[in-house]
């Protein structure tokens, strides 16, 4: 029987908030490092432990990912190193099963940069990812408004459809696809994963494009390499909605009893909805089956081993009799330490050593305050001589217009605040210079330490669309907040204001 070896214990680390991986590789737990996170091969399964930080308390989270081609040892080795890593934390965490294709938005969300899924494991001799590698081509399928999963899939116009963004990855440019009925959420999405393609896998060499479907007309060379590279196209096939569950399926609750006490597992129904605590027995384990939407298994404190053990496997046979798809969600719930979505399914849930009401709260007012205090950058007015010994293209004399990233649209700053930057915002400077009687162009992508990821996704997004109207013409510069560099400020003569927000009691 597989179990945690020494290596792994040792390497575990049980201390810090974050997020750890291994892959199953010839059966045993591989760390999988941490420049690859987000990256899974449908040939494999892995391993996910997140540990958050409440207060002063941690809190654990067990995923086993299970790819549609990988298989069944490799499956159940991952079940049951996922039972042990419970074991080993004394059973305080929660476990989930999570299936290619129909993942739990808590791990999507993992991954802020999304979630790709590509062909090939261990098992067919892939090899990792090289960086600066350019020996590529893949189609990608890029879906979710919040948290993103990319899929590849055939290089193919069968694969596109009118409501989804789809990634074309060439290696040396990837060129992202807008479905006409996708919106502007999704496409800022797509070009948050394709940017972290070209950083992480290409050391930022990568030219990343942009198609509109419903305006390809206007992009004729992307599309003459689209249609090259992906063959024949006749009628692109309907968007294809998000998965919508009707309430009358969230309101199918059905608790079940798993038992050993005649000698052999039994699984039999015991309540429907409305649930009470006081039907899961410290003795036992229980199934809940959420409309087939998602299976519950409770594991009580007090049940036997082959209970324990067992009951994941008779929530698998359970789906299997109960005809629900192979990909149903499995989270596993142990006595104690249950999840607050876990405890919503009863009518009423008691917590050991709470008492109930709300207790003694302390507010902050129905507004808070807030202050915006200032501070000059780094006064400095650089001169023609003192550009050249920083290499700056000029002493930043040159013409600039800038944007404010409003509603993830681009917003005109009126000329009277040039120079002024609120921590909460991102911006686009466009610079123009010129060398001889030619234009030249810098696109600085300043970027506030309190935007929204939303906003820093469409600062990005903005930038390609602003390249492509200069006929990809501007050198793009991302610029972090507190980093700036001397050539920006020299452009506002010393006088670059950044106003940081803060909110006061």
């Amino acid at each position: 029987m597989t179990k945690l070896s020494a290596q792994v214990k040792t390497s575990l680390n049980i201390t810090t908030p974050g997020v750890q991986i291994w892959r199953i590789e010839a059966m045993k737990m591989v760390p999988v490092p941490s420049s690859t996170f987000g990256s899974f091969y449908e040939g494999d399964c892995y391993i996910v432990l997140a540990i958050h930080k409440t207060g002063s308390s941690l809190s654990y989270d067990i995923h086993y990912w299970i790819g549609q081609a990988s298989s069944q040892d490799e499956q159940g080795a991952a079940a049951i190193y996922t039972t042990q890593m419970d074991d080993f934390l004394n059973g305080r965490a929660i476990q989930h099963r999570e299936v290619q294709g129909n993942e739990s938005e808590a791990f999507r969300g993992y991954f802020k940069q999304g979630l790709v899924i590509q062909k090939g494991g261990v098992a067919s001799g892939m090899k990792q990812v090289e960086t600066n590698s350019y020996n590529v081509q893949r189609l990608l399928h890029v879906k979710g408004k919040r948290n993103v999963v990319a899929g590849e899939v055939e290089v193919s116009w069968k694969s596109f459809n009118l409501g989804d963004i789809f990634l074309l990855d060439l290696g040396k440019v990837i060129i992202q696809w807008n479905g006409p009925e996708s919106n502007r959420m999704e496409r800022l999405r797509g070009m948050t994963l394709a940017k972290e393609i070209r950083d992480q896998e290409r050391g930022g060499r990568t030219y990343v494009a942009v198609v509109d479907g419903e305006n390809e007309k206007e992009t004729p060379k992307l599309m003459e390499i689209m249609n090259h590279v992906l063959g024949p196209r006749g009628s692109l096939k309907a968007a294809v909605p998000d998965d919508v569950v009707e309430p009358a399926v969230k309101a199918a609750l059905k608790l079940y009893h798993v038992s050993d006490s005649e000698g052999k597992l039994v699984v039999r129904e015991v309540a429907t909805r409305p649930l009470t605590q006081d039907l899961l027995s410290h003795g036992d384990c229980y199934i809940l089956d959420q409309g087939g939407l998602k299976i519950y298994v409770w594991k009580g404190k007090d049940a036997n081993a082959q209970e324990r053990t067992g009951a994941m496997n008779q929530a698998l046979n359970f789906i299997k009799a109960k005809q629900y798809p192979p990909n149903t969600q499995v989270e596993v719930q142990n006595d104690g330490a249950e999840s607050a979505v876990f405890q919503q399914l009863f009518q009423k849930w008691t917590l050991p050593n709470r008492t109930s009401g709300l207790g003694k709260t302390h507010t902050l007012g129905s507004v808070a305050k807030v202050e915006q205090v200032k501070f000059d950058a780094t006064s400095m007015h650089v001169q023609p001589q003192v550009a050249a010994q920083q290499k700056m293209v000029d002493d930043g004399s040159g013409e600039v217009e800038v944007w404010c990233i409003e509603d993830l649209e681009l917003v005109p700053v009126d000329s009277k605040w040039l120079g002024h930057f609120y921590g909460g915002d991102c911006y686009l400077l466009l610079y123009t210079y010129l060398i001889g009687e030619k234009k030249h162009y810098l696109l600085y992508i300043w970027q506030g330490s309190q935007a929204s990821q939303d906003e820093i996704a469409a600062s990005a997004y903005q930038a390609v669309i602003l390249d492509q109207k200069y006929n990809n013409e501007l050198v793009q510069i991302r610029v972090p907040m507190g980093k700036e560099p001397p050539h920006l400020m020299a452009i506002f003569k010393g006088r670059m204001v950044i106003y940081q927000v803060w909110l006061l009691a």
